[in-house]
């Protein structure tokens, strides 16, 4: 018997796929590009290197952990929706067999990406400034934390049945153990007897340690030891997955019985009578986009948590008044990217879902227009998360407020127009990300995928091209002579110019192409299980 056979399938079917070669490749160009960026920047040649090394690193890193956790985060819950997990295993597989060889399926085009990055590292070398060493600890921290991020989404995989709810679940874990328990530790209200332990748990601790040049033998410890933690962690994240999988392909029939409770949180049919009456007659698909209880519930959390944080930071920075600005941004900017990740997702979900499964398709024979399903799913959105958006501008005017009260001259000017420019596009990005997350979710087979590209779109890409424009401002012969007013009009004029264009276009593909996208899947379908290529028998010739 060959060992591990599934591994050894996916494999093979992953070198006959397109995406494989593709993604090495333009994981090279993006490397290639921003090497010719910096080569192209002030400086001399080790500046050149150090910079170039630095830009790549964080590539990789950044590549890792939003790659990482996308790739597996959904592969065991997929199984479990469709009912094919459980045919895996009236065989003589074991749970290492799956979770292994789904690792493997999931993972091979991230670690081409990776491989593919990784020989442009040495063009720092050839311009000094860089040692071998620190570029071969930039490569084993990125291994590190893929493989942290890859058995990651594997464990939530194996736990959830959603994909939401994986990715949810992968988030959560990723951010304690990275972020939250250092930071925390750090804290001079909190007492912990050696703050360095809760650093060298973090896996993201290496990535500073990579680029240490000192010598410091305890700096070098403590970067084998890091390596050693995450390493730990990815190992017990597929032991746990290893474990839960066999255990797990039964729940189906568990969440469907899971009690009156779990019933009335889910919703579904269970919603009171009145609440549907008023919710049809408003639009039919609103009251199918708007089933489930607690989703109005659990979007206040970002909220929740980020008032709270600041409050508790609040009373650790006490009177210092630069501290209280720089923390109170923080929250707002980072409740604010959180709930617009979460309406990315949430805009993608439900049309992504009833096309896969075929219920638009029912929806369209019927007299419902596709523009009155836009529309209901529209005002489910509008029901979900206007209250807390609401919450947050109310939030983003006392700051302002507070601002004009407690600080004087120049930057009481800038930090009012900043707060007032983010509540503006706080608005508009919700917007553009409504329509254009409709529509990659109608196009999109799974709906997490259609949310990161919608995310990577409206909120990625116009900071991209404004560092990338501000960079070469400071190359230029001017030096960067622009005031925060220029550099402020010109971000908001970028991202309003991304929000118009993708959602007008997301706009106008909805109102042309929605019931020709629904109608083309069920062909697409039938094309997968019958493909062309395969000669037919000699009998049926």
């Amino acid at each position: 018997m060959t060992f591990l056979p599934v591994v050894e399938r996916e494999l093979r079917v992953a070198a006959r796929r397109r995406g494989t070669y593709r993604s090495r490749f333009a994981a090279a160009v993006i490397a290639a590009v921003i090497a010719a960026w910096v080569l192209l920047s002030a400086g001399d040649n080790k500046e050149k290197g150090a910079e170039m090394l630095g830009w790549l690193s964080a590539l990789l890193f950044l590549y890792t952990g939003i790659v990482g956790v996308q790739a597996t985060s959904d592969c065991l819950s997929e199984e479990k929706r469709e009912g094919t997990l459980g045919l895996l295993f009236l065989t003589d597989l074991k749970g290492y067999d799956v979770v292994i060889g789904k690792l493997a399926a999931t993972s091979v085009n991230v670690f081409y990406g990776l491989l593919a990055v990784a020989p442009v590292l040495a063009i720092p070398l050839l311009l000094g400034g860089v040692t071998p060493a620190e570029v071969t600890r930039v490569v084993l921290v990125s291994v590190n934390l893929l493989l942290f991020f890859l058995g990651l989404g594997m464990a939530a995989s194996a736990f959830c049945r959603q994909d939401h709810w994986a990715m949810a679940l992968s988030i959560v874990v990723a951010a304690a153990l990275l972020a939250a328990w250092p930071l925390a530790t750090q804290m001079r209200r909190v007492p912990i007897a050696d703050p360095r332990a809760a650093l060298l748990s973090s896996p993201a601790y290496g990535c500073f340690l990579a680029f240490d040049t000192s010598g410091n033998r305890r700096l070098q410890t403590d970067f084998w030891i890091n390596a050693a933690v995450t390493q730990l962690y990815f190992w017990s994240f597929l032991a746990l997955a290893c474990w839960r999988t066999p255990r797990s392909w039964q729940d189906a029939a568990a969440g469907k019985a899971g009690g009156p409770i779990w019933g009335w949180m889910r919703g579904g049919l269970a919603v009171s009578a009145r609440t549907r009456e008023r919710l049809l007659a408003v639009e039919p698909f609103l009251w199918r986009a708007s089933r489930s209880r607690m989703s109005r519930v659990w979007v206040w959390l970002p909220v929740v948590a980020g008032g709270l944080f600041w409050f508790w930071m609040g009373r650790l920075v006490e009177n210092n008044l630069e501290d209280w600005v720089a923390w109170d941004l923080l929250c707002l900017v980072g409740t604010a990217a959180i709930l617009k990740c979460w309406l990315a997702v949430a805009a993608s979900r439900t049309l992504s879902d009833d096309r896969r499964t075929g219920a638009l398709e029912l929806l369209l024979s019927t007299p419902l227009a596709e523009k009155r399903i836009v529309r209901g799913q529209l005002l489910a959105l509008w029901r979900q998360f206007a209250a807390p958006v609401g919450a947050l501008l109310l939030a983003n005017l006392v700051s302002v407020i507070a601002v004009l009260r407690k600080i004087t001259g120049e930057d009481r000017d800038a930090l009012t127009w900043v707060h007032l420019f983010g509540g503006v596009f706080l608005v508009l990005d919700m917007l553009a990300l409504s329509w254009v997350g409709m529509w990659l979710g109608l196009i999109s087979r799974k709906a997490n995928r259609a949310a990161m590209f919608a995310i990577l779109r409206i909120l990625a890409l116009p900071w991209v091209v404004f560092i990338a424009c501000l960079s070469l401002n400071v190359m230029s012969a001017t030096g960067g002579s622009a005031d925060w007013r220029g550099w402020l009009i010109f971000a908001s004029a970028l991202s309003l110019g991304f929000d118009l264009f993708f959602a007008v276009r997301a706009w106008m593909k909805l109102s042309r192409q929605f019931r020709t996208v629904v109608a083309e899947e069920p062909a697409r379908r039938r094309s997968r299980k019958t493909p062309s290529s395969v000669p037919q028998p000699a009998e049926a010739q």
